[in-house]
């Protein structure tokens, strides 16, 4: 009786001890990856301009294009200078401007640890990230870098940049049977961590119609874009 208490005591000893083991390779990863990479590099002053516009195409008479698109296509560029950095916090001032002369600007800010934003604007990634690397350390979805790419900016050079595609499917919450896919394709620097390019595609069931949003860095004081 005793030796099977003992024994039982061993392997309950072992099993905490793999635990233990375990709990500190996991923590000592996700530690080496937040101090080493997710670090954001765009610096106050820096501003990045963005060309904006969407796309919409429906076979269903049921079918109505959303203000929001329409809006997108009102867009003559919008313009993203960065504030401030505080650790893992970029800072934002944000200006839309519209084909008829008006604009909107709102602060923002961006954690690149959490991906937690507010005023708009979230496409500000950590520097230095590669393939396999986590985009966001501490986000739910924990998506990772597909590839890392070389682009050509013309008299810009070129510059290393860093492909993240992320597929989802949502459904309505009011009729479960109403559904869409969402495919977005994300370029970003991989040495500042701006967003450079981006492709947002969503295809709804009811009504059938699918619509795209387009982002595209046009202008930028970081390096020479063309």
């Amino acid at each position: 009786m005793v030796k099977k208490r003992s024994r039982k005591i061993l392997l309950i000893g072992i099993l905490l001890f793999i635990i233990l083991i375990l709990a500190v390779i996991i923590y000592t990863y996700l530690g080496t990856q937040s101090a080493q990479g997710l670090v954001p590099k765009v610096t106050a002053g820096d501003f990045f301009t963005y060309e904006v516009k969407g796309l919409w195409s429906s076979t269903d008479p049921n079918a109505t294009i959303s203000d929001s698109l329409l809006l997108l296509n009102m867009t003559e560029w919008y313009r993203v200078t960065i504030t401030d950095v505080s650790g893992t916090e970029v800072s934002t001032h944000n200006v839309w401007r519209f084909t008829n002369g008006t604009e909107l600007e709102e602060n923002g800010k961006v954690d690149v640890e959490t991906g937690l934003y507010s005023g708009g604007f979230w496409a500000i990634y950590a520097a230095d990230l590669r393939a396999n690397d986590r985009t966001r350390v501490h986000e739910i979805d924990q998506s990772t870098i597909n590839q890392t790419i070389t682009r050509n900016y013309g008299a810009g050079g070129t510059r290393e940049t860093n492909l993240l595609v992320i597929t989802s499917q949502f459904s309505n919450v009011e009729d479960p049977s109403r559904i869409y896919n969402e495919n977005m394709t994300i370029y970003f620097d991989r040495q500042i961590g701006n967003l450079v390019e981006l492709r947002n595609e969503r295809m709804y069931n009811i009504p059938e119609m699918s619509e795209t949003i387009l982002w595209k860095l046009i202008d930028s004081n970081v390096w020479n874009v063309s």
